[in-house]
């Protein structure tokens, strides 16, 4: 993720054959501080996909204009849900709290990438350009190859009807979940998350897990929060 230089923690370890490959274009430079992960991206070949959590006002001004975007939202309470698992899963994320308190830094939008409204006004606003993707989590649970055809014509990869159901089985969470080159080593997960067996870096994916873990109290606080989007939440269906 091209932001990850940002917030990836000085003191800590970057794995060895990142910062092989920086190096061999920066001998000189050192790696946490040269900006690696975004140097990472530039020298990936073309056609390039990058990944970030950015908000529009945090990319290129003209990034609708230079490459096609493709922006997935999701229901906040699922992804506040994801968003505790993995700060707390990762050591690089150093969050030491139980999931209340990720629960009253999201109200107050202390967590990163915050706000989650403006985040998602911003890219709602830009929804009809031509080369953004407006995409929702849940249709891509609902109904994967209907969403899988529209990524197809939006980028113009033209894929046949079997490569985009090996596309669909390819991403699908059981299988991402068994794939090393998309999860990270046992080495970056906290103590905490180690002891507990919660080295899954992908999850779940599944639609309404908040009910698992929102109690009334935190349901009542995060109602109060909900109001503060209702003018951007009224616009989408």
């Amino acid at each position: 993720m091209i932001q990850f230089d940002s917030i990836h923690a000085v003191h800590r370890d970057i794995l060895p054959d990142l910062v092989a490959k920086f190096v061999s274009r920066h001998p000189d430079v050192d790696p946490r501080t040269g900006g690696i992960f975004l140097e990472l991206a530039e020298m990936a070949p073309a056609p390039r996909t990058i990944k970030t959590h950015l908000p529009f006002s945090l990319l290129p001004p003209d990034i609708l204009e230079t490459c096609k975007v493709v922006y997935v939202t999701r229901n906040p309470r699922d992804v506040c849900v994801s968003y505790y698992h993995h700060q707390s899963s990762l050591g690089s994320a150093e969050f030491i709290g139980d999931f209340s308190d990720f629960v009253d830094f999201w109200c107050r939008d202390l967590y990163l990438q915050a706000p989650f409204w403006g985040h998602l006004k911003e890219a709602w606003a830009k929804r009809q350009h031509r080369n953004l993707l407006f995409l929702f989590y849940e249709d891509m649970k609902e109904n994967h190859m209907r969403e899988l055809k529209r990524l197809d014509a939006f980028l113009g990869t033209g894929l046949s009807e079997e490569q985009l159901r090996q596309v669909a089985e390819h991403t699908s969470i059981s299988q991402m979940k068994s794939r090393s080159s998309v999860n990270p080593p046992p080495s970056v997960y906290t103590e905490r998350a180690r002891k507990e067996g919660r080295k899954d870096f992908i999850r779940k994916g599944a639609i309404g897990d908040w009910v698992n873990y929102f109690t009334p109290e935190l349901e009542t606080k995060f109602q109060a929060w909900l109001k503060t989007g209702e003018e951007i939440a009224k616009e989408i269906p």
